[in-house]
């Protein structure tokens, strides 16, 4: 039992120490890592490169205002005219909404009249017809009976 409790102890004991040791060796690592990145930003702020870029962002920025005040301006001088073009394409398709609805309504008046008078006569020789119809049968059924 004693040999067992030995063992035991001693291979948490080498547990221990390579638990240790992984955690002091990641330390070191992280600590090599974040000086090697501060000394990176230390340069770089000495460098002036930053400043240049937040100089030359700050030109960007001032064109661009510049040249949204220009559309803003050019945009307000064409609304007038977007509005004048508008008006008149909607006066245009007005004429022309009329002009087609007339066309329409002289087509199909001219439809109603082509329809009666094809109509009538057709109807006055079918009533002609369903008539001769009934006599003949009428006929018929008289010598049928007689």
């Amino acid at each position: 039992m004693e040999i067992r409790l030995v063992i035991f102890l001693a291979l948490i004991s080498v547990t221990v120490v390579t638990n240790t040791l992984l955690i002091w060796f990641a330390y070191k690592a992280f600590a090599g890592f974040t000086s090697r990145i501060t000394e990176m930003l230390a340069q770089f702020e000495k460098s002036g490169l930053p400043k240049a870029w937040i100089g030359t962002m700050e030109i960007a920025a001032e064109e661009a205002l510049a040249l949204t005040e220009v559309a803003k301006r050019r945009m307000v001088e064409c609304d007038p005219v977007l509005e004048r073009a508008q008006q008149q394409y909607a006066r245009a398709l007005g004429k022309v909404d009329s002009r087609l609805e007339q066309a329409g309504n002289e087509l199909s008046d001219g439809a109603r009249k082509v329809r009666d008078t094809v109509s009538k006569p057709a109807f006055k020789f079918m009533s002609l017809i369903a008539e001769f119809t009934r006599t003949v049968n009428a006929m018929l059924e008289d010598d049928g009976e007689n």
